[in-house]
């Protein structure tokens, strides 16, 4: 079973990349989407603006508060201390040092097999 671990720098730049792109798409449709409602529900173009700024922004807060995509953590196994950069919410890991597997989720770790 392969664990989907950081092997380089460049997969964890990528990975930033990625969620940045993520970010500004969802913020971008966000506003837009409030935009066009404020507009075709009356709204002068500076309230609509002012609509769709702030439903944007809530979205942003909401996305750095709850959101995780993509983050990258360090794990250290348990059993031979080998450490590895792996994706935060991964679910199974697999060392590939000692073959121990792992559940990962959040801070929660839990050692499914030897």
């Amino acid at each position: 079973m392969a664990s989907p671990r950081i092997k380089n720098n460049y997969q964890e730049v990528t990975l930033i990349f990625v969620r940045i792109l993520a970010y500004i798409t969802i913020l971008l449709i966000a506003g837009f989407s409030a935009w066009l409602t404020a507009v075709v529900a009356g709204a002068s173009w500076g309230l609509a603006g002012a609509i769709s700024g702030a439903a944007a922004g809530l979205a942003g807060f909401f996305l750095l508060v709850c959101g995780s995509l993509y983050e990258v953590n360090t794990f250290t196994c348990r059993s031979c201390d080998h450490s590895d950069r792996v994706l935060r919410h991964i679910g199974t890991y697999n060392c590939y040092n000692c073959g121990a597997l792992y559940y990962i989720y959040d801070n929660e770790i839990k050692s499914i097999g030897a």
